[in-house]
């Protein structure tokens, strides 16, 4: 009883405001990976109406994006490049990964192996809203670059990071970074109260 309390302790209807973007600093000590391609399956994409709406989701429109002075303050820095940003209303968020939204940003590379080629977005992955006994935002996100010999390589964040509603968070990588608020826009109605007989 005490799990399924847990479990839906925070349920209701939040709202998200997303920012991606690059960091063109990078990290001294964060090597590069051989190239990585993130696991997008089931993910669902922003522009799929009828997909989010079958999972409570509805993309909110760009003129109601909530971080306007930080996309502002990105977009004038000389060290970050913004990317994409997002919002979106989320009902009944779930306690574990399951409903994730994929993002990609840029123009397709192509990778030649033996295997054959792949396209690879130079930014791809995904990122979800948990809320479970806490709220979670689960980002799994890829920067595949070309290498100066033609080679690609990929730096990854990836990181579930606990998030206090209302306060705005940073998430870090060597060459990617978001910055996420989660607001809370309703509350779950209460169970009705049974009837003494």
């Amino acid at each position: 009883m005490l799990l399924a309390a847990a479990g839906t302790a925070q349920a209701g209807r939040y709202r998200v405001d997303l920012i991606l973007f690059a960091d063109k600093t990078g990290v001294a000590d964060d090597s590069p990976l051989a190239l990585q391609v993130p696991n997008v399956k089931g993910a669902l994409e922003p522009y799929d109406a009828t997909a989010l709406r079958a999972a409570g989701i509805e993309m909110l429109p760009e003129e109601q994006f909530g971080l306007g002075e930080a996309w502002a303050h990105l977009r004038n820095s000389r060290n970050h490049q913004p990317l994409l940003r997002l919002s979106w209303l989320q009902k009944d968020p779930p306690a574990d990964r399951g409903i994730a939204l994929h993002l990609h940003y840029g123009t397709a590379l192509t990778s030649n192996t033996d295997a054959g080629s792949t396209a690879v977005y130079p930014v791809d992955g995904t990122v979800a809203l948990l809320a479970g006994r806490f709220l979670h935002v689960d980002a799994d996100l890829v920067s595949t670059q070309v290498t100066g010999s033609g080679n690609l390589v990929s730096y990854r964040l990836r990181e579930k990071r606990r998030v206090k509603r209302d306060e705005l968070h940073h998430l870090d990588g060597a060459k990617l970074g978001v910055l996420v608020q989660v607001t809370r826009v309703d509350v779950a109605p209460k169970p009705a109260k049974k009837k003494k007989k």
